[in-house]
């Protein structure tokens, strides 16, 4: 074996192009959606890698993020005047700082592996990654380390992982594209599902859609409508600066604008990736007035699906969020999950212990993700659901959470989920 090196990176510019695409390979598109976020910033976090080498040769990376959390900003009224006190009194419990492995913008998170490592490399390369994480974690004096929105897809070693507690998490959306048009989609929808479908339909030629990878003449209402829907979640967590939406579809490959138009007022747009694999599903987000009166929901839903029958593309991830609505939509899930450990055991132990007590507690008080909703259990899907064999390893999708925080590690605002389609118009 060759000499294994470990070294904490706080950006990546050291690093070749061909290198992180080798590390992350297709269809994911992590490698330059990574560069890109770094080099954007997002507001409210610090951005960083561990990174494994042989030789001069990277073979491992670990993104990470670090931030603050503040539960006081989840909740109202007289609970949140207790919990800003207690993060003044205990601030390791109530407001703690929060090192965590994955994605910051709560796309499935998955590590940089180069594929051509045998295993017993691969395993001594995440092991001495594991053990940087924890040397990172104690000079940064973090009070919480999770491995943040992972799936069975993500590469996690497991005989690492025993260290940390494991919690589910929401679960994914997917649709898959086995019809030509609309028509066959909408055929294979339930009869309450279609007529409502095509009810909300009717509005369709009142709305003008556009593709456009160059949208550098509508940047600034594009970028007012995202902090239109920033402003609408509760508490995000994380905003990303404009350069990040000029920059996307130059730097990350299939990026595209779906633009809405109503009487040729932009009014909405969404974010996607395409590839001849996969269509992924990143921001929504639009003026709430119009976008519930049009439908726009709906519609750029139907837009997407359209989109995949006609290139023949054979999946579209919708992200996570709004299960019950999707579920209606014909998708089905993949289950994600948390791992996480405070550096204070015995609050592990509460939390992890009465999961479904705690868990129900802390949906209650807005800081946790609710139970999978009952159309969803019955669909085989949740928290709890497997893959059907054969699934294709899913990407890591640069934004594709919800953009209503939920939970210690919530998202930030943005995504077509929680919030964007419950909030604006959906089913």
């Amino acid at each position: 074996m060759n000499e294994l090196t470990c070294r904490y990176l706080p950006r990546l510019d050291s690093l070749p192009a061909a290198d992180l695409e080798r590390l992350f390979p297709e269809p994911s598109t992590a490698a330059p959606h990574l560069s890109l976020v770094q080099d954007s910033g997002v507001d409210g976090f610090h951005l960083g890698s561990i990174v494994v080498f042989r030789d001069a040769l990277p073979v491992l990376l670990l993104p990470l993020f670090e931030t603050r959390f503040d539960l006081s900003a989840f909740v109202e009224g007289w609970l949140k005047k207790v919990l800003k006190v207690a993060g003044r009194l205990v601030p390791a419990v109530f407001h703690p700082r929060v090192l965590c492995l994955g994605s910051v913008d709560a796309g499935w998170s998955e590590l940089g592996i180069d594929p051509d490592l045998d295993a017993s490399t691969r395993f001594a390369a995440c092991k001495m990654a594991f053990g940087e994480l924890q040397a990172v974690a104690l000079r940064h004096k973090s009070d919480v380390v999770a491995l943040y929105n992972f799936n069975e897809f993500s590469g996690l070693p497991e005989g690492l992982l025993t260290q940390f507690n494991r919690v589910p998490f929401r679960p994914c959306a997917r649709l898959a594209i086995d019809f030509g048009s609309i028509e066959e989609y909408l055929s294979q929808l339930s009869r309450g599902s279609r007529k409502h479908l095509r009810r909300k339909m009717r509005v369709a030629p009142e709305v003008r859609i556009e593709h456009s990878r160059d949208v550098s003449y509508y940047m600034d209402r594009i970028y007012s409508l995202y902090e239109v829907t920033v402003a609408r979640s509760p508490m995000p967590l994380g905003i990303h600066r404009r350069f990040y939406f000029e920059e996307v579809c130059r730097r990350v490959p299939g990026a595209e604008y779906v633009l809405y138009f109503v009487q040729e007022e932009l009014v909405a747009f969404n974010l996607i990736f395409v590839k001849p694999e996969e269509m992924v599903d990143k921001y929504f987000c639009m003026n709430y007035g119009p976008g519930s009166k049009y439908n726009l929901y709906a519609l750029s839903w139907l837009e997407n699906v359209r989109v995949c029958a006609e290139r023949k593309i054979p999946l579209y991830y919708a992200g996570q969020g709004t299960e019950e609505t999707k579920a209606h939509l014909g998708a089905t899930f993949i289950p994600s999950f948390l791992l996480f450990r405070h550096r204070w055991p015995v609050f592990d132990r509460l939390l992890v212990g009465p999961h479904a007590l705690t868990g129900k507690i802390l949906s209650r008080l807005g800081l946790w993700p609710s139970a999978p909703p009952a159309a969803v259990k019955a669909a085989g899907c949740g928290t709890g659901c497997v893959p059907k064999e054969g699934v294709p390893r899913p990407p890591a999708p640069a934004i594709a959470a919800a953009p209503r925080p939920g939970g210690l590690f919530g998202p930030p605002c943005g995504n077509r989920g929680e919030g964007s389609r419950s909030e604006t118009g959906g089913l």
